[in-house]
């Protein structure tokens, strides 16, 4: 049978201020520009495929759901080593939240100058999804 689709080509990102959210994401992650306009700006991560498009909106949107007891971003980022990501982000003055680890994996939210909470994750050895992702960690 043939794919119907192949992957997540992108993740969009509300934001109430292009400029300064499109700064904030290139100076953080060392995102890349593909495209840029008064509404959107697509980003891309060096080497890979998946592209982060900026929305621009008038006003915060919700960028995870109620899970009950917390809440779930609807996205995350890959981290490979937790405790770098984590030191980094905070030297570069990003607002983090605290680390956890539950079942599998290790993960923390930080927060862009909107607010959207962005989940870094990283995968243990004990989670299904451990050689999956270890496919792509050398890549650049």
């Amino acid at each position: 049978m043939e794919k119907i689709v192949a992957k997540v080509s992108g993740i969009f990102i509300p934001v109430t201020d292009m400029k300064r959210s499109t700064e904030w994401y290139l100076n953080v992650f060392g995102l890349e520009v593909i495209a840029q306009d008064n509404w959107c700006t697509g980003l891309k991560f060096p080497g890979a495929e998946t592209i982060v498009n900026l929305w621009k909106v008038e006003r915060k949107q919700p960028v995870d759901f109620d899970a009950g007891s917390y809440r779930i971003c609807y996205f995350n980022f890959e981290s490979f080593d937790i405790l770098a990501s984590r030191r980094v982000l905070q030297e570069k003055g990003v607002e983090v939240g605290e680390l956890h680890e539950e079942n599998s994996i290790k993960f923390f939210d930080c927060y862009d100058p909107d607010g959207n909470g962005l989940s870094i994750v990283e995968e243990l050895p004990s989670s299904p999804y451990y050689e999956h992702k270890q496919r792509f960690r050398n890549k650049p």
